[in-house]
């Protein structure tokens, strides 16, 4: 534990030193060029890029220091529970973090589908804003501002990339990249051939902005079609365990006496086995839907 600590001081330390040169740095191009601070900000960089990814699709705004001195505070109390408890709590670190990684896919998902419900009316919005005679930029900035989180921070995102340089197209698909989302694509390619070849941009805008207007009303019937089907799916899944915490609150000794019995064992550890399967196995076919 003490060898953790004084590692975790020295990269805090690390870390101060290297923020501090590079708001050092920042100030001083502020002060010799004019541009806000918030443009020259730098992205944040995580040691592993699946976990930077993650924590951007969740909209958590966390740096590597937070991080890490997460993950050090789980295996370490998990150490001491092992050390006070045995192996099992041990073990616990692992199924925290599967848990952690697990809520964070969750929220991901739940941001990106309310994305998705935004990209509409940000279209029309941008198609607005062409129609009066702005560029591209000036057009994405208007709706941008006009547009609640969690797409006014993907824009904002594109918008300060462009002010220090980059590629337009090429910003917006990177987003589209970094959250997987296919009509950011779409909008990336469109302003891509329009600033190749010089074709009408509110035109492809248009049209992704219908096809995406279809795309939501199919899936909203489709899962008004196969809302039976994934009840189904749910009741099935919760069966088992439910009657399984049923019969140990109404009689626990049943369970303890297959658990103490060595053929009682396997039959238990096989049950769970095929519940994880079947669960595995519904939750794959309602995907599929």
């Amino acid at each position: 534990m003490a060898i953790a600590m004084f590692a975790l001081a020295l990269f805090m330390y690390q870390k101060s030193q290297r923020d501090a040169f590079v708001e050092k740095v920042t100030r001083r191009m502020v002060e010799s060029s004019g541009i806000e601070a918030s443009v020259l900000k730098p992205e944040r960089r995580y040691a592993w890029p699946w976990v930077e990814q993650l924590f951007w699709r969740a909209g958590i705004d966390a740096n590597s220091r937070q991080v890490l001195a997460g993950l050090l505070a789980v295996t370490i109390l998990a150490l001491l529970g092992g050390v006070w408890k045995g192996l099992a709590i041990a073990l616990s670190a692992p199924i925290i973090m599967l848990l952690i990684y697990l809520w964070l896919l969750h929220k991901a998902k739940k941001r990106i589908i309310l994305i998705l419900a935004q990209l509409p009316l940000f279209l029309d919005q941008v198609l607005r804003g062409l129609g009066t005679g702005r560029s591209m930029e000036g057009a994405l900035s208007l709706a941008a501002d006009e547009t609640p989180a969690p797409l006014k921070d993907i824009i904002t995102r594109v918008l300060r990339a462009g002010k220090l340089g980059a590629d337009l197209g090429e910003a917006i698909q990177e987003a589209a990249e970094l959250y997987r989302i296919n009509e950011l694509y779409l909008l990336a390619l469109s302003i891509r051939i329009n600033r190749s070849y010089g074709s009408s941009v509110r035109d492809m805008l248009q049209n992704v902005a219908k096809m995406i207007h279809d795309r939501e009303a199919a899936r909203g019937e489709l899962r008004a079609l196969t809302g039976e089907t994934r009840v189904t799916a749910w009741v099935l899944g919760l069966l088992p365990p439910s009657l399984a915490v049923y019969i140990m609150l109404m009689n626990p000794r049943y369970l303890e006496t297959m658990w103490q019995d060595a053929s009682g064992r396997i039959l238990l550890m096989i049950a769970v086995g095929l519940q994880l399967a079947g669960v595995f196995t519904l939750w794959r076919m309602i995907k599929s839907i």
